[in-house]
C-alpha cells in the first residue's frame, strides 16, 4: 500500500533516470503533453505521441523529425516495446485504462489527472543549466510550491556561476579603538548579523571574523551582483567614510587574508594569535552553516600561504604577542607596578597567556574566570589564586595592576567600581579587549587611575630596527608566488572562462599545489 503522510500526497523516491534512445510514449496532444514530451526531449527520449490532434509546439517537433506521431486514438498496443508512458489525454477512462496496462506490462507509467497516485511516478519541476539537473517535488501536494522552489534555484545557480571571493572590512589601520568599537561583532550581534547576511541572494558562503583591531566578513559571491554595498550596511560600515572600512575582491581578498594569517596586518605584526582566531571563525560559520566547502577551501590556501609568508618575515620581526606589548610597556613606561598586585580578568587564550607569562617573571596573580572555572598547571598553584567575577569588587582594592581579557560584549569594569579601588595610590588598568572591557568614564572618577587600551599600546608600540611596509611588499610578493592556489579556488567555484580571464585565472594543472581540503 502507498505509504501517504497526508491523503493525496505521496511519499516519493528521487530517482535520474537514464533515458537515452529508450522508447518512451506520450497519449496525448494537449498543452500538458507538449509539456511532458518536452521533458523527454531534454532526456534524449526516443519519443512516439498518440493522438488524433496536437497542438502546434509537438506539431513542430513532428516536422523536425523529433517526434514521431500516430494520428488516432490510444490502443493498448501502443505500449508494445514502452519503457516509459504518460497519459495525459483529457478522458479520464482513457487514462486509468492506460495506467493499468503499464502496470501489467512491467511500464512505467504517469497520469497527467487525478489517477495520478494509481501511477508510478510523478514529474518534478526541473531546470538544466550546464550540465546540472534540478528537480524539485512536493510529493503531489502543490505543484505551484515547486515551481516556486525550482525557479529560486534556478537564480540561485545562475548567481552561482560566477563566484568570486569578497572581503569588506574595517580594522585599526582605518579606524581609533573609540570609532571602531560600536561595529564589532560579538555575541547575538555576531548571530544576528550572520543570519540576515545568510538570507542574501548572491552570497553562498561566508564567515564573520571579528578580533581585538578588526571585523570582516570573507565571502564568496556572485559576480554578477556587487553585493559589497548591502553587507557593508549589514555591518553598519555604511555609516562611514568610503576611507574607512575597505572592500577586496578576487585575488586582492584572496591576498589579503593570506598575509592577516600571517600576523603582518595585527597591532604587534608577527603575533600568532590570529590563526586560531581565523580557524574559529571558520569553525563557528560552519557550525551556523554559513560555510561549506569553497570557503574552507579558500581559508585553507590562505593559511597555507600564511606559514610561508611567516617563514620569511620572522626573521626582520621581533615576533611580539600583545601579552609580550602589554608587559613591556609596563616595565617601560610604569616600572612602579612590576611588583604590586595583579589581576588578570578572563581566561580565554590572552587572559591563560598573560597569565603564564606573570608566573614566568615570578609574580602572583589573581585570575578571574566567569562560568567555567579554568585548569591551571600544578607549577602555577601557588603563584595564582582563582576567584569568579562574583569577588571581583573585594579583590580590587589589592590590585596594583588591572589587566582586562574577557570575551564579554559590554564593559565589566564600569563607574561603579571606582570606589572599589584603593584611593591612596595609582592603579593602572591595561585593556587588551574589543569592545572594550573598561568603560572609558572611570578615568573621570577615580584620579590615581591610569587607563591603557590598545590604541595607547599601538602608538606606544614602534619596531625602530625594521620597515613594516617592505615587510608586506615581502608578503604580498611570498602571495604572487602561490598564484595557482587563486586559479584553483576560482576554477573550482565554477567561474566562466570571461570570469576567469577577467582575474588572470585558468584551468589549473591538478597537480599544481598541494590538496588544501582540511584545516588543522
Amino acid at each position: 500500500m502507498p505509504n501517504r503522510t497526508q491523503p493525496g500526497v505521496e511519499t516519493v523516491f528521487p530517482v535520474c533516470l537514464m533515458l537515452g534512445s529508450r522508447p518512451c510514449v506520450v497519449v496525448g496532444g494537449g498543452r500538458v503533453a507538449a509539456h511532458k514530451i518536452g521533458l523527454l526531449l531534454d532526456g534524449q527520449a526516443d519519443v512516439t505521441v498518440v493522438s488524433p490532434q496536437i497542438v502546434e509546439e509537438i506539431a513542430q517537433w513532428v516536422r523536425e523529425g523529433r517526434v514521431r506521431h500516430v494520428p488516432r486514438d490510444y490502443e493498448d498496443s501502443d505500449l508494445d516495446g514502452m519503457y516509459l508512458a504518460f497519459a495525459a489525454t483529457d478522458d479520464r477512462v482513457v487514462n486509468r485504462r492506460m495506467v493499468e496496462q503499464c502496470r501489467d506490462r512491467g511500464i512505467l507509467c504517469c497520469s497527467a489527472d487525478g489517477n495520478w497516485t494509481a501511477g508510478d511516478f510523478v514529474t518534478p519541476a526541473v531546470f538544466r543549466q550546464d550540465g546540472l539537473t534540478v528537480s524539485v517535488s512536493t510529493g503531489g501536494k502543490s505543484c505551484r510550491r515547486s515551481r516556486m522552489v525550482k525557479d529560486n534555484l534556478a537564480r540561485h545557480v545562475a548567481l552561482m556561476q560566477t563566484a568570486d571571493l569578497l572581503v569588506v572590512g574595517t580594522s585599526h589601520q582605518q579606524l581609533p579603538v573609540e570609532a571602531r568599537e560600536p561595529y564589532h561583532l560579538i555575541g547575538q550581534h555576531l548571530q544576528k548579523t550572520g543570519q540576515m547576511m545568510s538570507q542574501v541572494w548572491g552570497v553562498h558562503e561566508f564567515m564573520l571574523l571579528n578580533t581585538c583591531n578588526r571585523v570582516e566578513i570573507h565571502a564568496v559571491v556572485s559576480r554578477q551582483a556587487d553585493l559589497a554595498p548591502m553587507l557593508a550596511r549589514l555591518m553598519g560600515l555604511d555609516r562611514l567614510a568610503p576611507d574607512q572600512y575597505y572592500v577586496k575582491r578576487g585575488y586582492e581578498a584572496f591576498e589579503h587574508v593570506a598575509v592577516l594569517a600571517a600576523g603582518l596586518m595585527s597591532q604587534t605584526p608577527g603575533e600568532n594569535h590570529i590563526v586560531a582566531q581565523v580557524k574559529d571563525a571558520l569553525a563557528h560559520a560552519v557550525e551556523a552553516e554559513w560555510a561549506r566547502g569553497m570557503l574552507q577551501e579558500w581559508i585553507a590556501a590562505a593559511l597555507h600561504v600564511s606559514k610561508d609568508i611567516r617563514s620569511v618575515s620572522t626573521p626582520l620581526l621581533r615576533t611580539f604577542e600583545i601579552e609580550d606589548v602589554c608587559l613591556e610597556y609596563v616595565r617601560t613606561e610604569y616600572p612602579e607596578f612590576e611588583d604590586g598586585g595583579v589581576i588578570v580578568l578572563g581566561t580565554g587564550a590572552v587572559g591563560m597567556g598573560m597569565a603564564r607569562r606573570l608566573v614566568e617573571r615570578g609574580r602572583r596573580v589573581d585570575l578571574c574566570y566567569h562560568l567555567h572555572r579554568p585548569e591551571v598547571p600544578e607549577a602555577w598553584k601557588d603563584r595564582v589564586r582563582l576567584f569568579t567575577f562574583d569577588d571581583l569588587r573585594a579583590r580590587l582594592p589589592e590590585a596594583d595592576l588591572v589587566i582586562c581579557a574577557t570575551d564579554s560584549p559590554h564593559y565589566v569594569l564600569m563607574p561603579e567600581h571606582a570606589a572599589c579601588f584603593r584611593a591612596d595610590r595609582p592603579v593602572l588598568l591595561c585593556d587588551l579587549t574589543m569592545p572594550r572591557n573598561v568603560d572609558p568614564a572611570l578615568d573621570r572618577l577615580h584620579l590615581n587611575l591610569r587607563i591603557v587600551d590598545l590604541e595607547d599600546l599601538k602608538h606606544w608600540f614602534r619596531r625602530e630596527l625594521t620597515d613594516l611596509n617592505a615587510i608586506l611588499d615581502l608578503g604580498s610578493q611570498t602571495v604572487g608566488e602561490h598564484m595557482e592556489l587563486y586559479e584553483r579556488i576560482i576554477w573550482n567555484l565554477g567561474a566562466d572562462e570571461s570570469s576567469g580571464a577577467a582575474n588572470g585565472a585558468k584551468a589549473p594543472a591538478r597537480d599544481a599545489a598541494p590538496a588544501l581540503t582540511e584545516i588543522r
